[in-house]
């Protein structure tokens, strides 16, 4: 067969799958998506991505297929914004904050007690909040189409005392979530140090760390609890992880194919509400079976770390982002009233 032949009937067969415009390769990738997310299994993050997954194969009745990439399986933290970018996934479920190397208004979030109900801040971003977080991402090439939550940050954990206030941080050399989180540790007289979420465990047993800064859902389904006994719980800071896709290959997809997996994307947000909530809570008893001192702040305890960490936090933001993160804070605030 002569390769013009190959080539009409290739033309042929993609137009009688009214895919006209379309490669064959374009039109098969279309309907097998790769969806990434580095969360361990069993933290709401990784329910999300495996409920998302499904409904998009309800919905679709199995004309799109969904390879799964669970617990960094293809990308990992430090590599999946970039990874999106590219379109190693086509689709992630992943912290803002990881946009912020290159983007580094994104990072808005990590401010302490911006918001602290999780179910009012999803309502923000389904207004001008969102709209403004998603702008910065389409420069990056990836698009929002859902929202969801990694649960409620920052918590503490460490193998030396309590930690009730800010200023018992002191002398501890702490691992940090952050650039934001890295000062504020600083101004404590802590040392932060840099250390990727999977060397934390090791980092902990060996004594080379004291403790370390992220979600209790971070510290339970990684064990950290297991080489830190000392645990302080903060209900504060839902994250947000949006479900992200590539935006160069969004747009390669039919309008139809980009509703189904629109509304599969947000209809899997309210529960994600709820199971941050649950997840919480369930971390929280389980770490005191375990027989973990866990400390919940004081209303008077929480106000210094308002005070401090909150006011300390937004100023240094504003300091680095200027305008581009004023701009956000402004949403932020019009939409808590603040």
């Amino acid at each position: 067969m002569t390769h013009s032949i190959r080539k009409l009937l290739a033309i042929s067969f993609a137009g009688s799958l009214g895919l006209t415009g379309m490669s064959l390769a374009q039109a098969a990738s279309d309907l097998t998506v790769r969806l990434a997310w580095y969360m361990p299994p069993h933290t709401a993050t990784a329910d999300q991505g495996t409920n998302f997954a499904q409904a998009i194969t309800d919905l679709s009745s199995g004309k799109i297929k969904v390879e799964t990439y669970p617990s960094g399986s293809l990308l990992k933290e430090s590599n999946i914004a970039q990874g999106l970018s590219n379109n190693t996934a086509n689709m992630a479920i992943f912290g803002m904050h990881w946009w912020s190397k290159y983007e580094p208004s994104l990072e808005w979030d990590t401010i302490p007690f911006l918001a602290d109900d999780a179910g009012a801040l999803l309502n923000a971003l389904h207004g001008k909040l969102g709209q403004d977080v998603n702008a910065r991402l389409n420069k990056h090439g990836v698009e929002i189409i859902g929202w969801g939550f990694y649960g409620y940050a920052e918590s503490y954990v460490n193998g030396k005392h309590t930690i009730k206030t800010p200023g018992d941080l002191k002398g501890l050399k702490m691992r940090s979530e952050g650039k934001l989180s890295a000062k504020f540790l600083s101004a404590q007289g802590a040392t932060p140090v840099a250390v990727d979420s999977s060397e934390v465990y090791t980092s902990l047993q060996s004594g080379s760390l004291d403790g370390a800064v992220s979600g209790l859902s971070s510290i339970v389904s990684r064990k950290w609890y297991e080489v830190g006994h000392y645990i302080t719980a903060i209900h504060y800071v839902p994250l947000v992880y949006p479900i992200q896709v590539n935006l160069k290959w969004w747009k390669g997809l039919t309008q139809e194919q980009r509703d189904l997996i629109t509304k599969a994307a947000v209809g899997t947000e309210k529960q994600a509400v709820a199971d941050i909530e649950k997840e919480f809570n369930g971390d929280i008893a389980l770490t005191k079976k375990h027989g973990n001192e866990v400390y919940r702040p004081t209303d008077v305890e929480l106000k210094q770390w308002k005070d401090v960490a909150g006011s300390q936090a937004r100023k240094d933001y504003i300091a680095e982002v200027g305008d581009s993160g004023q701009q956000i804070l402004n949403d932020v605030d019009a939409a808590f009233k603040k």
